[in-house]
């Protein structure tokens, strides 16, 4: 059997669009996680700490895999392209 070398470009591209499309959801869920936060009757240290923490440490970090996710996703897509392109060569 021979082995397959390379990739299929149409499922990288399938890929990177996942990428984008699990950046997307996690930008949602951090904004609904905000409003419904901001939604509580939840006064006090206790919530004033929690709301710091999640306003910062915790959403920079969904912040970073958004970013991260969305890089692997043009990476892909580029690796797909440049598939496409040493195949048309």
């Amino acid at each position: 059997m021979a082995e397959n070398i390379g990739q299929i470009p149409e499922e990288v591209d399938a890929l990177a669009a996942e990428f984008e499309l699990r950046a997307g959801d996690l930008e949602n869920i951090k904004m609904e996680i905000s409003s419904t936060l901001g939604g509580t009757t939840w006064t006090g240290s206790d919530r004033d700490q929690f709301q710091a923490d999640w306003e910062g440490r915790f959403s920079q970090n969904i912040i970073q895999i958004v970013t991260n996710l969305r890089t692997s996703g043009q990476l892909a897509s580029q690796n797909a392209q440049e598939q496409r392109d040493a195949s048309a060569s």
